[in-house]
This record gives C-alpha cells, structure tokens and sequence, in this order.
C-alpha cells in the first residue's frame, strides 16, 4: 500500500524551525538559564504560526522584549 503525503507549507514550516533557533541563540547570549530561553523560543514560534508577521519581526520583537527585561533585571 503506497501512502502519498503532500508537503503543505513547508517553507512556513522551516521558517517556524528558524524563529525558534535564532530566538533561542539570542536569550542565551543573553544569559537566560536554558529553560527560559527554550520558553522564550516557543513563544516566538507560536506568535509566528499565528501569523500576521512576518519571522524577522517576530524575531525583532521577542529579541527586543528579552533584552529590556535582562536590562531591567540588572539595573
């Protein structure tokens, strides 16, 4: 029996991958512990599978939002 499945989306898909890593990689210069940096990342990715923004914004964004809150913490 021979199953065809088709790719839908996938370019979407390896974007999503994308926005993950680059957002994981960021909060952990940072200095985010693992964990919140994983959280961080999954967060990212859910606002980009919502959709409404592009992965670069999406990545702008969260980057821009963990580095006020790593300067407010140590300020």
């Amino acid at each position: 029996m021979s199953s065809n499945v088709i790719p839908m989306h996938t370019a979407r898909a390896a974007k999503a991958v994308g926005v993950f890593a680059q957002t994981n990689i960021a909060a952990r210069r940072l200095g985010y512990s693992d964990q919140l940096a994983l959280r961080a990342a999954q967060r990212a990715r859910d606002a980009y599978n919502a959709g409404g923004k592009s992965a670069a914004r999406v990545v702008s964004e969260v980057r821009e939002s963990l580095r006020r809150s790593a300067e407010s913490i140590s300020a």
